[in-house]
């Protein structure tokens, strides 16, 4: 069965692992439940699952035990581990979080909240796996590159963005940090648009007059939509009456505080959102090295067809052999021809370079981009169902259709069509027949 994720769930409470694993196979993942630290050691080492979920208690150990035993374990100290607890005042979630848990889940958790939490690790997980793949693949070709990216202790320093009125105890609690502070949602747009940020803290108003909260809404879903800000922590403060928990992680929220928090439950938990931001980008960087002479297109700024079906071919078996989604999707630009024709190969080369930019400018860190032919780039979506790679590439074809596009010693707009096809993996598929389902969409 074709799934997004396998998770691994430790407790010794037999109904709390029935609930949970019938709770984590209605959001498209498989698991299995072990209730030592012993079998969840062995498993983890077996087995390699995208996520550990821990529970409150553990036969033989304690959670935290099992997470410093693991993030000792070379092969094991890249799994996202989240703890699911009743109750976990501060001191105990910052031992928690400085053992090596990446997150805690502090119940009642609803199927929002918990999606909310779980799908950054589960992408975290991914972004592992390709940098591996990648990594394996350019090794073939003659380019080192580093398969694996240490663990990141807590900040001491963080960048934030605060968003809307700052209460004292708000800047008494982040006292220490780089904050930039924007009045309201729209002044943020601006600020979140020129400037990188560790992570946003939206300060909602006490106010129940809709008007006043939806631009905060907005914020969020926007950013949640932005290629550049997908994975952007966002720490919603707000009245419950005004701004419930249900309705901030629907939008994209990822931590909820009630408008009296805990001074100490929000520090150190910006500081583990934060910590898991610069992860994200410490495993994009590592995946960026493994584009060199050997691997990268001449031209543009995308992997080479060499790379490309070396890859390609990995990856495939990869998601034959757990059971995984992978995505492709290509787009074709006739236009680059008429360029050439027209003005030249100098300025068609333009012209393809500033294509491929746009294209990866659009996509999430771990989606691959190859020039598989003159004028035509494939985009690998790891752990990504076909239906939501359509998306993707509609949203892509359509950005390249509206942009003009400023060519070398051509003075007029240049207009570009983009013919597009999509496919995903299928049981049995080889890598043939995946692309062939593909091209054969464009046609």
């Amino acid at each position: 069965m074709i799934h997004l994720a396998n998770i691994l769930i430790a407790s010794d409470d037999a109904v709390f692992c029935q609930d949970l694993l019938r709770m984590v196979r209605g959001y498209g993942y498989v698991g299995d439940a072990v209730a030592s630290l012993t079998e969840a050691v062995n498993s983890t080492r077996n087995e390699h699952p995208d996520l550990l979920l821990l529970g409150p208690t553990l036969a033989g150990g304690s959670p935290l035990a099992l997470a410093r035993t693991l993030r000792q374990d070379a092969a094991c100290q890249d799994i996202p581990l989240c703890l699911l607890t009743h109750a976990c005042p501060p001191s105990e979630k910052r031992a928690a979080l400085e053992a090596g848990i990446d997150d805690v889940v502090i119940a009642p958790w609803s199927d929002d909240k918990l999606q909310a939490h779980l799908r950054p690790l589960v992408r975290i997980a991914t972004m592992y796996v390709e940098l591996q793949q990648r990594a394996g693949a350019a090794h073939g070709m003659g380019v080192q590159a580093a398969t694996a990216v240490p663990p990141l202790d807590l900040p001491a320093r963080c960048s934030l963005l605060m968003v809307g009125a700052v209460a004292p105890a708000l800047r008494a609690a982040l006292e220490g940090d780089a904050v930039v502070q924007a009045a309201d949602p729209f002044v943020a747009e601006g600020l979140l648009d020129d400037s990188n940020f560790d992570a946003a803290i939206l300060a909602l108003p006490a106010d129940t007059d809709s008007g006043r909260i939806q631009p905060y809404l907005d914020l969020c879903s926007q950013l949640r939509n932005n290629p550049r800000l997908f994975n952007l922590p966002v720490v919603a403060i707000s009245d419950a009456a005004v701004f419930d928990e249900t309705t901030a992680y629907r939008h994209g929220v990822s931590a909820f505080f009630p408008e009296r928090f805990d001074r100490d439950d929000l520090r150190v938990t910006v500081q583990s959102l934060v910590r898991r931001q610069r992860l994200r980008w410490a495993i994009r960087q590592a995946i960026a090295r493994t584009q060199g002479e050997a691997s990268l297109d001449r031209g543009t700024i995308a992997y080479s067809r060499a790379f490309f079906d070396r890859y390609l071919a990995d990856r495939l078996e990869f998601a034959a052999r757990h059971g995984r989604h992978l995505a492709l999707m290509f787009f074709r630009v006739p236009d680059i021809e008429g360029v050439r024709q027209r003005f030249g190969d100098e300025a068609a080369a333009h012209l393809r370079l500033q294509v491929s930019q746009w294209i990866i400018s659009l996509l999430r860190g771990e989606d691959l981009t190859a020039r598989t032919d003159e004028n035509e780039f494939c985009v690998v979506l790891p752990d990504t169902p076909r239906e939501e790679a359509a998306i993707v590439m509609h949203r892509i074809a359509g950005v390249l259709a509206y942009t003009d596009f400023a060519v070398k010693d051509v003075y007029q707009p240049v207009k570009v069509w983009v013919r597009v096809g999509a496919s995903d993996y299928h049981p049995g598929d080889d890598v043939a027949a995946l692309v062939g389902r593909a091209h054969q969409e464009m046609l």
